[in-house]
């Protein structure tokens, strides 16, 4: 018997991406089939034939449906573009379409998970939408830089209130809707064009800081929390919480290096990503070779890993 809540998950795409999200997609579908499933798909222009079809299978196969947004990407075009992502040329405008959920999506849906396509959902939902999430506008999961002044400087804030990664965000769109979050965050957009950096992140971040709840770590684990780099500058209770965390429900692989990569290959949680692959209608998809550094990552990829050796590991913390 199914649960009253649907599970209602929104991301954004383009052709480029579209495999990615169908992956990301089967990890939601596989671990949640129980539940009522609706994804919302946000695009500035339908996909390829060959994409549609393939996510329309997706689809079928697990019962559930796929509806496609159109936004009007002229509309976002002003608003900037930075950060490293944008450097690597990894992030797009589509970044940005989050923010118009409120109006793109049918008024009947009244709560809906983003998930960015470099993700896996490696458990059952239902605990986030069986929850009370009256008079609380998001939930959300603490940045893997959280612990970075600059951000709250740049951002003028209090550092109290934290910073979160948009990459997994629990929207609950009466709230939305009731006070014009969206509204609210293109405002801050035009008047702020300056203090942006991490794009709609930074704005989400400001415009929710007072009305977000802060959920576990297990809903949008960062594959670097597990990294010393990071991992050694946190406070002894976000330690404990990576520690502890022996399953995530949300895997997030906000890595520069995603598993879909060339030379990604002994990150943490990279066979978790292959197995819903296999699973999907893009389980024959090639590997790409990153955007920079692609000699490096073919004769890596193609001419030392397959004879076991390796020219260096990520070093990871030590349980």
């Amino acid at each position: 018997m199914m649960n009253d809540n649907p599970i209602n998950i929104v991301c954004a795409t383009d052709d480029n991406y579209a495999p990615y999200c169908g992956v990301m997609l089967t990890s939601v579908f596989e671990n949640n089939r129980n539940r009522e499933l609706n994804a919302y798909v946000l695009i500035d222009k339908p996909l390829s034939e060959i994409n549609q079809n393939k996510l329309e299978r997706l689809a079928q196969s697990y019962h559930t449906n796929i509806h496609y947004c159109l936004v009007d990407n002229q509309f976002f075009a002003k608003f900037p573009l930075r950060g490293f992502g944008a450097e690597q040329g990894q992030w797009s405008i589509v970044t940005y379409y989050r923010l118009s959920a409120e109006e793109l999506l049918p008024k009947e849906v009244k709560k809906v998970l983003y998930l960015d396509c470099d993700i896996i959902v490696d458990g059952s939902l239902g605990e986030l939408f069986d929850a009370d999430w009256n008079g609380i506008a998001a939930g959300v999961v603490t940045d893997i830089s959280y612990n970075q002044k600059e951000f709250y400087e740049r951002l003028q804030y209090e550092e109290e209130k934290g910073y979160f990664n948009a990459g997994v965000v629990f929207i609950n769109l009466e709230y939305w809707r009731e006070n014009s979050i969206g509204q609210q965050c293109m405002d801050y957009l035009e008047n702020h064009y300056d203090r942006i950096w991490n794009n709609d992140q930074d704005v989400l971040n400001v415009v929710l800081c007072d009305r977000k709840r802060t959920m576990p770590i297990m809903f949008n684990y960062q594959v670097q929390f597990l990294m010393p780099y990071f991992y050694d500058t946190y406070s002894p209770q976000m330690q404990r919480e990576i520690r502890e965390t022996k399953q995530p429900v949300i895997i997030h692989y906000a890595s520069e290096l995603k598993p879909w990569m060339a030379y990604y290959y002994a990150y943490p949680f990279y066979n978790t990503w292959r197995k819903y692959k296999r699973l999907s209608p893009w389980r024959f998809m090639p590997e790409v070779l990153p955007k920079t550094r692609k000699m490096v990552a073919f004769v890596k990829r193609y001419f030392i890993w397959p004879f076991g050796l390796w020219l260096k590991k990520p070093e990871l913390i030590k349980e």
